[in-house]
């Protein structure tokens, strides 16, 4: 044989070798070899959950003077759901400021008067108790400043807080109160209003031990519910089963809800 026909011979066996090359590092996943399957790895059943929830209340005492919403609504970020009556909170604040201007005019005319002193006793004309005397009428107006700066900045958390608001887009749970209800929430908080994010969803499912290995935290996943799909996203893989002895590991898929009414407890359908 020929030098060329050697050269044709060898040249399908080269490629081939490439080929198998590009195709097996192309598939493999990391140092261990594990082979992770491109595109949909798994299809499992789930159940909707809330993303969070939270318990609202007031850290001030006082009497329930409205409140605007009930079970089942909607609120907006920011939307107005309850409010105290606040008349004594907005005095407060008022005799607050006053007081802080006052002690403020008192501290500018004690360090005045302190420094008048100064520039006697330096000319001999004042005694050492006088100069003291000074010293310590301006030390009280500072302390007198300081103390009316605290008193209007707890004035202003009180009145701030006699207002519950929504932090954000939800849905009302439970409304715990009343117009009228009397509030004293320094000894404990009772949650007055209970609000779970309207935007987003959870899909929970139990994934067995073969699978959880090649989901990752962030992966995108897609979620069926009623025949409708949303793109989402693994927001938790488990390290540990369900319950001890199990195979099934829980895997929790966050999706926005694209503004439709879901429920906790729908069935839904995860793919991985």
């Amino acid at each position: 044989m020929n030098s060329s026909g050697r050269v044709v011979g060898v040249l399908p066996m080269l490629v081939f070798a490439l080929v198998f090359s590009l195709t097996g590092s192309a598939e493999s996943d990391g140092p261990t070899g594990l082979i992770r399957p491109a595109g949909s790895i798994a299809e499992e059943d789930a159940t909707l959950q809330w993303v969070r929830t939270i318990a609202l209340s007031t850290p001030v005492n006082g009497v329930i003077a409205e409140v605007k919403v009930n079970r089942g609504d909607r609120v907006r970020a920011n939307q107005l759901l309850l409010r105290l009556d606040n008349e004594t909170f907005r005095a407060n604040v008022f005799a607050s400021r006053a007081r802080l201007k006052q002690a403020r005019n008192n501290r500018d005319e004690a360090g005045r008067e302190l420094e008048r002193t100064q520039e006697l006793y330096d000319r001999t004309l004042l005694s050492d108790h006088d100069l003291q005397l000074a010293k310590i009428e301006k030390d009280a107006a500072d302390a007198d400043l300081l103390s009316a700066r605290a008193s209007l900045t707890s004035a202003e958390h009180d009145f701030a807080h006699s207002i519950i608001r929504a932090p954000f887009a939800a849905w009302v749970l439970q409304r715990n109160a009343q117009p009228g209800q009397t509030v004293v929430s320094r000894m404990k908080a009772a949650p007055l209003i209970v609000l779970a994010e309207a935007d987003r969803m959870l899909a929970r499912s139990l994934v067995s031990g073969t699978i959880v290995d090649n989901i990752r935290r962030n992966d995108k996943a897609k979620v069926i519910v009623a025949g409708k799909t949303y793109a989402g996203t693994v927001n938790f893989v488990a390290l540990e089963p369900e319950k001890a002895g199990s195979d099934r590991y829980v895997v929790e898929v966050v999706f926005a809800t694209k503004k439709r009414m879901l429920r906790v407890g729908q069935p839904a359908r995860v793919k991985f």
